[in-house]
């Protein structure tokens, strides 16, 4: 009589193998969540689609507060509205390439910035 498959495949191998398969996805899991549970958690605010694309919000804030104090005259809602209109289509480093290319730049305590990139600095400041 031949042997049955059963008894041809012992059953340490078998496990063995899918606790290893297990582990590994495991381990995957976690590499891929952890760089999301290490990022920076902020409030949340009307803005948060925008203000996505900044890499160091703390920083845009501060430069924001200046851009407000120089403008007291600065209106959040129409500039998020400006800023979704501009950024639909195009990536934040497109649109200020865009705004370099055409002069499109303001002046923040004697430094020169794009336009695009000062309006996502003053809504950071707004939402903090």
């Amino acid at each position: 009589m031949t042997q049955s498959w059963k008894s041809a495949i012992s059953r340490r191998p078998v496990l063995s193998g899918l606790i290893a398969a297990l582990g590994l996805a495991i381990a995957g899991g976690i590499a891929f969540e952890v760089p999301k549970l290490s990022r920076r958690r902020y409030k949340p605010s009307p803005y948060d689609d925008l203000l996505a694309n900044l890499p160091d919000r703390e920083n845009a804030a501060r430069i924001g507060a200046a851009v407000i104090a120089e403008s007291p005259a600065f209106d959040a809602n129409q500039t998020a509205r400006a800023l979704v209109n501009s950024l639909a289509d195009n990536s934040l480093a497109g649109v200020v390439s865009a705004d370099l290319a055409q002069g499109r730049m303001d002046e923040v305590h004697g430094w020169l910035l794009p336009q695009t990139l000062t309006q996502l600095c003053a809504l950071a400041a707004k939402a903090s």
